[in-house]
């Protein structure tokens, strides 16, 4: 009886985490400013990790000088501030909740292996 309390239990952990990553459009206030995030959608982790690679492989491609990336609307802006801007978005696009809620789902899963050995 013990043990399907634990089980019963232990999904919901697993669930309350999974719960975290979804997202959908919510609005964030910044020094008094209201911004919305936006989410775009990827079919697996590896879409993502590979969105992530393309971004970065630009800003490689724009700052070693063979390839001017800016648009005619945008003169007064150099490689460097674009890059820039790209580099925040391949940060703000890393990850983190999924590799928090995998270690914790990890750490949950290995302690109740332990308790069956």
């Amino acid at each position: 009886m013990e043990s399907k309390n634990q089980q019963v239990k232990l999904l919901k952990e697993i669930q309350q985490l999974h719960q975290n990553l979804h997202g959908k459009l919510q609005p964030v206030t910044l020094r008094g400013k209201v911004y919305y995030q936006a989410s775009f959608m990827v079919k697996s982790n590896e879409g993502l990790i590979t969105q992530i690679a393309n971004l970065l492989e630009v800003c490689v491609f724009a700052l070693d000088g063979n390839g001017m990336l800016l648009s005619p609307s945008n003169q007064n802006i150099t490689k460097e501030e674009s890059v820039s801007r790209v580099l925040e978005m391949v940060l703000d696009l890393l990850p983190d909740a999924q590799m928090f809620c995998l270690d914790k789902i990890t750490e949950i899963l290995s302690s109740q292996e332990l308790k069956k050995e």
